[in-house]
């Protein structure tokens, strides 16, 4: 029997014929590449100078308002707005500003909804208008691009202005004037006896006895009231006393020989009487009611040394402040002041708490709101 056997016959295979044709496409395409990689990284670079140089130029202009807030100074003012920049990089290195790059004018508004207006002024100036810039006419001189093209400049320019302007407020003082404001700040409020410092035979509706808090709490407000009078800006105060009452003792002006008039009044006759935060504050938010003007920012300071004994209620009463758009700085004095609400109020209030111990720590506060009142960069 036969035995059929397939075979098979190979065909010679045909040689591919573009073996390197891949080469000169890389060499086409690879300076495409690389030319569209450096104009990416050349983008990339370019919108981080932007951002460290708009950092550089708040920061200056921030540091400058709030050191001539301060000092009322325009040469402390521009070393600050210095200081600020040259710890601030732009294109790897420090930012550095002439003269002629800080102005100081005049910064206003018709009422919160628009924009501040600013022309440049050293009449009553109450703003610094910044411009951080790297160029060829710069001090820091332009940037080098990290990779220059043949068809483009290895330098590219970068500025940014920032003004900061020193918001002009309505304030409203609020302060404790109850029973307890007769003792000093160490001794603990307790009738009788009558304060440690008060002479034989005084009483209530004598001159408040010194030591007391009372004392303490006016030299306090003196000292912010010359801080206010020393400040480019024009703030209007208003003064309420409170005890178990309360009083609109002064509405808001710019004569704050008025406020002092009235706490002199309070010291040359101390009265007793309980703590009716909750009043003092909704008497200090009626303050607003004269002479407030519409562009002004509200602020509230509230003094208290003990704890609120009124049927009101103080955190509705915050509230209130609040939904009025008034900043509440709250204050306790002495050990006895309810710390624990007066906190609560001032966070309500978008504010802050502050507390003293004794008379210098009281002032330190006062001088130190006064230096922290807002700043707002405008531009």
């Amino acid at each position: 029997m036969k035995t059929s056997r397939l075979t098979f016959v190979s065909k010679p295979r045909v040689r591919n014929c573009r073996t390197g044709a891949i080469v000169p496409l890389f060499a086409i395409m690879l300076p495409v590449v690389l030319i569209l990689s450096a104009f990416a990284i050349n983008i990339a670079y370019l919108q981080l100078n932007r951002t460290e140089i708009y950092i550089a130029a708040d920061a200056a202009s921030r540091a400058a308002s709030r050191e001539f807030a301060k000092t009322n100074s325009s040469t402390s003012a521009i070393a600050a707005a210095r200081t600020a920049t040259a710890r601030n990089t732009v294109g790897g290195r420090p930012l550095l500003l002439s003269h002629a790059d800080i102005v100081f004018g005049e910064s206003s508004r018709d009422n919160l909804e628009n924009r501040y207006s600013f022309s440049a002024s050293n009449r009553v100036p109450n703003a610094v208008e910044v411009r951080a810039r790297r160029d060829s006419s710069s001090v820091s001189g332009a940037i080098k691009i990290p990779l220059p093209l043949f068809f483009s400049s290895p330098t590219i320019n970068a500025s940014q202005t920032s003004r900061s302007s020193r918001i002009e407020l309505d304030i409203s003082l609020v302060l404790d004037r109850s029973g307890s404001m007769a003792y000093a700040s160490n001794e603990r409020a307790v009738n009788p006896p009558f304060p440690k410092a008060a002479p034989n035979g005084w009483s209530f509706g004598n001159a408040a006895p010194n030591p007391s808090r009372w004392r303490d709490a006016v030299a306090a407000v003196n000292v912010f009231l010359t801080e206010m009078n020393n400040s480019s800006a024009k703030e209007l105060i208003a003064l309420t006393t409170f005890n178990h009452a309360n009083n609109l003792d002064q509405t808001l002006t710019t004569d704050y020989k008025k406020i002092t008039d009235a706490l002199d009044a309070y010291t040359n006759r101390c009265n007793l009487g309980s703590t009716n935060i909750a009043g003092g504050i909704a008497r200090g938010i009626e303050a607003y009611t004269t002479n407030s003007r519409p562009f002004a920012s509200k602020v509230m300071i509230l003094l208290t040394d003990g704890i609120d004994t009124s049927n009101g209620n103080l955190i509705l009463a915050a509230k209130r402040a609040s939904a009025n758009g008034i900043m509440i700085f709250a204050i306790t004095f002495s050990n006895e002041a309810d710390q624990a609400t007066m906190r609560q109020v001032a966070a309500i209030g978008n504010g802050k708490h502050y507390h003293a111990f004794h008379a210098s720590g009281l002032k330190q506060i006062f001088q130190d709101i006064a230096s922290q009142l807002p700043i707002l960069i405008s531009r």
